[in-house]
This record gives C-alpha cells, structure tokens and sequence, in this order.
C-alpha cells in the first residue's frame, strides 16, 4: 500500500457543497466533513453529488477558540462516491483543488 501524498486530519464539521449537474443547474447540499487534506476531503452526506462533478465546498467553520475562528473554503472532483451503507449517509471524496483557510470575520 502507497503512503498518503497529504497528510489527512480527522475532522468533523459541517459542510455546504454544491455542483452543476447535468441540466446546468445548481445543486447545493449539507454534509459534514470526516477527513480533510490540503488537496481535498472526505464528506458524508444524505444527497452525495456524482462521480467526477466539479465540486465546491464552502461555509464550514472551525471553532477553534473565540480569540481566533476560522473558515475552510474547497473545491475539487468528485473521485470516489460511497454508497449508504443502512439508515447512514453515504460518502464521496473531493480532491484535486485544495482547502484554503480564513479567518472569520464577524460580519458575514
């Protein structure tokens, strides 16, 4: 088995994902995030997009103390797409583009 290229953090926050899908039309989502790289994420969600879309994901907030919030703002593919397993939510992978971080600011 290969080394990971990125190191993955486990983590869980909740997510806003969108994509185009085949009319063009905007389809926009939750989930909540499992592992995040530099270069990508691991989603679950009831409504995963599909395999190969062009992905963004937005406006999840790390709270990591009041002194110094942050935002994860992402986009990517769509490589890899788990079906639900039962009564839990699937899951899909995004790679590709990366995960940038930003300070909150408060009047957003």
């Amino acid at each position: 088995m290969q080394p990971r290229k990125y190191k993955r953090y486990r983590l869980e926050v909740p997510v806003i994902f969108s994509w185009k899908d085949a009319q063009g039309i905007r389809q926009k989502h939750v989930g909540l995030t499992r592992e995040v790289s530099v270069k990508g994420a691991f989603v679950l969600a009831t409504t995963p997009p599909p395999l190969n879309a062009n992905i963004k994901l937005k406006e999840f907030r790390l709270p990591v103390g009041q002194a110094f919030p942050m935002r994860m703002f992402g986009r990517g593919q769509v490589v890899r797409v788990e079906p639900a397993p039962g009564s839990l939510p699937a899951g899909f992978t995004v790679a590709g583009g990366g995960i940038v971080f930003r300070k909150w600011a408060k009047n957003r």
